[in-house]
């Protein structure tokens, strides 16, 4: 079995973990490369497959399904959107696609291996389909479709799409002197832009080593996008002193955004789970904030007082349609039941954030995802909202939504 054919069943397993298994991408990407060892080439262009896959589902499946009298087996449906995407987006030649992705699909289907070959060789021959139903060409699931077409018409949906079917920059917080820290990445030959969002983002290639850039091992920033920088600025605390708590925090990006804004404030990071607990611990320390305190506590039952905190930052767990930039297996990983559930979850989360939350102290409600029922029908249930924002994905940010809130 040639090497490359190793990648197309790697592909084909992350892919069935997935679209049939309901896993997340990246965490079985992960898990496959630890179990691996592949050239960083390799791991590329297998994160690539998977990825491009995920993005432009909707149009493969309408590429290959010309061709298809019944419906098959998962495995073989996977092989020819795996093959159709080689086909129509990668700079592989047709014949190589066709023959390296029927071998990928023999260990686990033996007998599919010719329907494979047969249907991938009618698409390598024909034009992709120009007539696409609307969510195929917006490359999302029916349902979700129509909720973003009815919240904010066809034309945003459609430049939401170009957004997400281009793969990001990487996006830091830079908490010294942003433009400084600029000009030294620059002269290390990095290409920096400022993001627009945040006086602390800037942006940088995809494939960026991180740990190679300036004032990494100082703490000089952190990973974050800019619409996730942008929906902790709205927190104000008198004086700049006071407590506030980070809601839900791991792996500590929207922490550390407090933490440096409010030196003298004392900053509590609270998370649930005791897996993300480490990640978000060695976040803190390598940006050396001190005056960060870890506390593993449930978000619907808070150990504080009543009006005992001074301000919150509570990042909701959602359905994280805001960032199919990054992550566009989450438009497989969610239905709409999962974002009424979402929902009621959230509305919980802010009704016992506002309980411990002082009168005027300030909150911030945020998520990752765009779907209205998740935003405005949430934080609409409560009083002394001050602003709302919501930001479409773009090539230059992911989704967010966020509410300023003024305990009265």
């Amino acid at each position: 079995m040639s090497h490359s054919v190793n990648l197309r069943m790697f592909a084909l397993n992350i892919l069935h973990a997935v679209l049939i298994q309901k896993h997340k991408a990246k965490a079985s990407l992960i898990h496959l490369l630890s179990q691996h060892d592949l050239e960083p080439r390799d791991a590329a262009l297998l994160r690539e497959m998977v990825y491009g896959v995920l993005r432009f589902y909707y149009s493969l499946e309408a590429d290959v399904s010309r061709f298809i009298k019944q419906k098959p087996d998962d495995h073989s449906r996977l092989a020819l959107l795996l093959g159709a995407y080689q086909i129509r987006h990668m700079r592989v030649p047709n014949h190589a696609a066709v023959s390296e992705t029927v071998a990928a699909i023999k260990p686990y289907a033996p007998q599919a291996a010719g329907f494979v070959n047969a249907v991938l060789r009618k698409v390598s021959n024909q034009e992709a389909p120009s007539k696409l139903k609307p969510h195929q060409r917006a490359e999302l699931p029916k349902w979700m479709y129509n909720t973003w077409r009815d919240a904010f018409g066809v034309d945003a949906v459609q430049s939401i799409k170009q957004a997400c079917i281009t793969s990001p920059d990487l996006c830091l917080a830079v908490f010294k002197n942003r433009t400084d820290w600029t000009e030294k990445a620059q002269a290390q030959g990095f290409e920096v832009r400022e993001g627009e969002l945040s006086p602390y983002a800037v942006l940088l290639s995809a494939n960026t080593d991180v740990t190679q850039l300036p004032e990494y091992d100082e703490g000089g920033f952190i990973v974050i996008d800019q619409a996730a920088q942008a929906a902790t600025l709205p927190i104000t605390l008198a004086d700049d002193t006071g407590h506030i708590l980070d809601i839900c925090a791991a792996p500590g990006g929207k922490t550390a955004m407090l933490a440096k804004r409010f030196p003298k404030a004392a900053v509590t990071a609270i998370e649930l789970n005791p897996k993300r607990i480490p990640r978000l611990q060695d976040n803190l320390n390598r940006l050396q904030l001190e005056h960060v305190d870890i506390l593993q506590a449930d978000a619907l039952n808070l150990p504080y007082p009543n009006n005992s905190v001074d301000a919150i930052f509570l990042d909701a767990p959602c359905s994280a349609s805001g960032t199919l930039r990054r992550h566009p297996d989450a438009k497989f990983l969610h239905d709409k039941q999962s974002v009424e559930d979402a929902a009621k979850l959230q509305t919980q989360l802010l009704k016992e954030a506002l309980r411990v939350l002082k009168v005027g102290g300030s909150l911030v409600y945020a998520v990752c995802s765009i779907h209205p029922q998740e935003n405005e029908a949430v934080v609409n249930q409560f009083e002394g909202v001050q602003s709302i924002q919501r930001l479409l994905p773009s090539e230059a940010h992911d989704g967010f939504f966020f509410a300023h809130i003024i305990k009265s």
